[in-house]
C-alpha cells in the first residue's frame, strides 16, 4: 500500500475524536494505521481469530499491550467489552471487514478501538459501523464492508 494512503487513513482514524485507541490491521498481522494502541504479534493474532470460536474469545477476553478486557458481546461482525469501573472504565470494540483492494490473498481487515468514559459503546460502536460505510461509499481503497459470518 502506498505511503501516502496510509497516512491518510491515519488521518482518517485521528479524526474520530472518541475513539482513544485505534488500529487497522490485515489477516495476516500488518498494522496499516495505528493511533496510540501498541498491539504485541500474539495480540494481533488473538484478534484475527476472534471470529472463529465464541467461546474462546469471551472466556480470555482482549488485550491491548497486556491490558485485559472483559469480552461481553460476540455478534459478527461487531465483537465488544470494557474494563475497569465506573471511574476509570474503557470500553473496546473490533470489528471485520472486507477491503475492496486487497493485498494477495487477504481477505479480511480488523478495525480495532478503545473508547474512555463518558463514551459509550452505543456511541462507539456505531461510529465504528459509521466509519466503514463512510469510506466504503466515498473512496476506492476504503472501500470496505462489515463481514459477519465468513462467505
Amino acid at each position: 500500500m502506498v505511503e501516502s494512503n496510509l497516512q491518510e487513513l491515519t488521518s482518517r482514524l485521528q479524526s474520530e475524536k472518541d475513539w482513544h485507541q485505534s488500529a487497522i490491521f490485515t489477516e495476516k498481522g500488518e498494522i496499516l494505521a495505528n493511533i496510540k494502541a501498541v498491539l504485541k504479534p500474539d495480540e494481533i493474532q488473538f484478534y484475527i481469530k476472534a471470529y472463529d470460536d465464541r467461546d474462546t474469545t469471551v472466556g480470555e477476553g482482549f488485550y491491548i499491550n497486556d491490558v485485559h478486557f472483559d469480552v461481553h458481546r460476540f455478534h459478527p461482525p461487531l465483537i465488544y467489552g470494557r474494563r475497569g469501573g465506573p471511574d476509570d472504565g474503557e470500553g473496546i470494540a473490533l470489528c471485520r471487514v472486507k477491503p475492496r483492494t486487497q493485498v494477495g490473498d487477504e481477505r479480511y481487515w480488523y478495525l480495532l478501538i478503545t473508547y474512555l468514559l463518558p463514551i459509550l459503546s452505543a456511541k462507539a460502536v456505531p461510529q465504528m459501523v459509521k466509519f466503514s460505510e463512510t469510506y466504503r461509499k466515498n473512496n476506492n481503497l476504503y472501500h470496505y464492508i462489515l463481514v459477519g459470518n465468513p462467505e
